[in-house]
């Protein structure tokens, strides 16, 4: 397998102002035996008239049309479909580095990989991009799908899960655990967008933040069907710890409902209970002391209902920050 072909997974929907930078960034890709699946999730702006015209240019590009049902629904069609001994996921408004399937095809050939994982950089607006580095633990190769590139047979017994904003939260960590030989590339080879205001990371509602509690316990009902959640027993608590304390105490600041506010850090806190009853703080977040004492006092603020003072520790010191910088 000398030059194994590699499937582009790419959903589309109303992304007209960024799927040219996507698809430039895809065939012009340095390794050239890849197939590119566009799945049109029903989009009503030009995004399949533009899908059609590149088409048009490279062969590689097949259409997959259907009506919309949400990304989750896409990727689960491009999965389907692919042909690739491997699998590669690209949201279209976000793109590539230009070396990167030839950086995980060399990985491939010199370690015969299961996963590959990969750093990449989050577009923060104004020319501010921040490098993500990521590691290979359940806990660690982060839940989003685009920063790895998967042997299609991990896929053969998962789909994304329907119908929920995190989908990825739900069956990414259970794709990690079930890698035999996980490979690690230490360089960022993936944009991320965060600032187009359609998106996923810039849409914040109540109702969806509960998704993240469904997601995370379903990882862990999956790998407790098949007696994994032992063996990464102090990964999942990590995981819990990140997605329903950590991740959330970013939003939770923004929601104007007190009373949605409460109850949901107090769902939040039966869930950990529950499934960690001796759950304890991880001595690092994200590698900065500082900034790790500001997220244990916060979250201790805001898991005994002082959301005022969770707001002063948290909410506000990030705000200036941000003005600091010009974002």
């Amino acid at each position: 397998m000398d030059k194994p072909l590699i499937s582009i997974i790419i959903p589309v929907y109303n992304v007209e102002a960024y799927l040219e930078r996507c698809l430039n960034s895809v065939v012009k890709q340095t390794y050239d035996t890849i197939e590119i699946l566009a799945v049109n999730d029903g989009s009503t702006d030009r995004s399949l008239k533009i899908l059609y015209e590149y088409q048009a240019q490279d062969t590689r590009i097949r259409i997959l049309n259907k009506t919309n049902g949400g990304q989750a629904s896409a990727r689960n069609l491009g999965i389907r479909e692919a042909n690739g001994a491997y699998l590669m996921m690209l949201d279209s408004d976000d793109y590539l580095d230009v070396n990167a399937v030839q950086a995980c095809v060399d990985a491939i050939l010199q370690e015969s990989c299961d996963l590959i994982v990969f750093d990449y950089y989050q577009l923060e607006g104004k020319g501010h991009k921040k490098w993500i580095h990521n590691g290979v633990a359940l806990n660690d190769a982060g839940t989003v799908p685009w920063n790895k590139c998967y042997k299609k047979e991990l896929w053969d017994r998962f789909r994304f899960p329907v119908g929920y904003w995190y989908e990825d939260l739900g069956i990414i960590p259970v794709i990690v655990a079930h890698a035999e030989k996980v490979r690690k590339i230490d360089k960022a080879l993936y944009y991320y967008e965060t600032t187009r205001s359609g998106s996923q990371t810039n849409s914040l509602n109540l109702s969806r933040l509960y998704d993240s509690i469904t997601m995370t316990k379903q990882v862990y009902q999956k790998l407790k069907a098949e007696g994994m959640e032992v063996l990464h027993h102090k990964e999942l608590e990590n995981l819990f710890f990140k997605h329903l304390l950590y991740a959330l105490l970013f939003r939770l600041p923004y929601i104007n409902d007190a009373d949605g506010r409460k109850n949901l850090i107090m769902n939040v806190k039966l869930v950990m209970d529950q499934y960690f009853p001796k759950w304890k703080y991880p001595r690092y977040i994200d590698g900065n002391y500082f900034t790790n004492k500001l997220v244990k006092l916060s979250i201790f603020c805001y898991l005994n209902q002082q959301f005022i003072l969770g707001d002063l520790v948290w909410k506000y010191p990030k705000l200036m920050k941000n003005q600091l910088l010009g974002r």
